[in-house]
């Protein structure tokens, strides 16, 4: 395998890991060793691909930006419907998070009004999403099963600020003037539009 198909091969990886967390998940539970395992190698796989594809020549592609979203929102909804559903919890805070997750799907609609595409960003506040999203099953399977305090206000954070992030990537999406996925944050996005301006003034 060429070293530039590192990072897509992991995005693969990932899809399987996680497409195992399903069976899993009737069978020995999400807590059960192998599976906490398994969820966390997929984990890791999302934390070093980007990592790679900056760093090898000729790795970075729309198809592993496609790729590493698509590959991001499935861990996303199997966590939610295949082991979320396991966690004791407070009543109504699992159909808090299914809308939170539907909120975080609508942040593809201003892609599609205004750019007739559906992507989404890898900003800075994304990927710290991503981030206490999957450090959550590991926290959860340390602390044991059953009611836990620390548990559910951390799950209630999490609600808020996927709410308040896909709220900043909407209006991202909707202010860009054209559909660019690796921008940092609200900041860029005058310096980037600014940028894209130049460019086309400059090939009339």
């Amino acid at each position: 395998m060429k070293l530039k198909h590192i990072p897509n091969a992991l995005c693969i990886i990932r899809f399987i890991l996680v497409a195992l967390l399903i069976p899993l998940s009737f069978t020995i539970g999400p807590f059960a060793v192998l599976s906490i395992t398994i969820f966390l190698i997929a984990g890791f796989t999302d934390m070093i691909d980007g990592t790679i594809a900056r760093n090898i020549k000729g790795a970075t592609s729309n198809l592993g930006a496609e790729l590493d979203s698509l590959s991001d929102m499935f861990m996303v909804i199997v966590s939610v419907f295949f082991i979320i559903p396991h966690m004791v919890i407070w009543r109504h805070l699992q159909l808090l998070i299914i809308l939170a997750l539907v909120f975080k799907l609508m942040s593809a609609v201003p892609g599609l009004i205004k750019h007739r595409k559906v992507f989404f960003l890898h900003t800075l506040s994304n990927k710290a999403l991503g981030f206490i999203l999957f450090i959550t099953i590991p926290i959860y399977f340390i602390f044991g099963p059953g009611p836990n305090l620390a548990i559910n206000i951390y799950i209630v954070f999490i609600i808020v600020a996927v709410f308040t992030i896909t709220f900043e990537e909407m209006v991202i999406i909707g202010t860009l003037d054209y559909p660019r996925k690796d921008i940092k944050g609200f900041w860029q996005v005058k310096r980037v539009n600014e940028e894209y301006r130049r460019t086309n003034e400059r090939a009339i």
